[in-house]
């Protein structure tokens, strides 16, 4: 069995292409990325869809924060995450460049909802259809994420995201 952290780091850089290691490590071999990324979003996306039942809830969001690829694998305690950080400085630019633009983006739709709902909270407005909205749209551009970690391409989905916050 493969352990990231009772290897050495010479044995990291040797593995790290090797689809066996990579499967083992719960990184998808054909992309080289690792779907305990998308974390970052969804703990955020649980506590977003309880806004409108724990508008407290905007505390926790506040708390928020986006972060790159590399910076969830160096804070994590997966257990391969060396592994899971040199394979994405390793993944293919055509997967990783899509990849990085729409977390990128994610995190930015996230952002702007939390600062939305703080508005609205304060406003005393209802919530219920914004929230709905919202997760739905944040939900979908995860589920997008998710089919690119297991090889799948952005696709033209991303309109229809957009489109929830104009």
């Amino acid at each position: 069995m493969f352990d990231v952290h009772d290897d050495s780091a010479v044995e990291v850089e040797l593995a790290w292409w090797d689809p066996d290691v990579l499967t083992e490590a719960n990184i998808m071999p054909a992309t080289g990325l690792a779907t305990d990324y998308l974390n970052v979003f969804n703990e955020a996306v649980m506590l977003f869809g309880l806004l409108s039942d724990m508008p407290d809830m905007i505390e926790e969001l506040r708390n928020w924060e986006p972060l790159t690829y590399e910076q969830h694998f160096a804070r994590s305690g997966f257990q391969a995450k060396d592994l899971a950080i040199l394979a994405y400085q390793n993944a293919d630019p055509s997967i990783k460049g899509p990849f990085d633009a729409l977390s990128q983006e994610t995190c930015e739709l996230l952002q702007l909802a939390i600062k939305q709902a703080e508005g609205l909270i304060q406003q005393s407005a209802p919530l219920d259809d914004f929230v709905a909205e919202t997760t739905m749209a944040l939900q979908a551009s995860i589920m997008m994420l998710d089919g690119m970690v297991h090889g799948g391409a952005a696709g033209g989905a991303q309109d229809d995201i957009d489109a929830l916050f104009d």
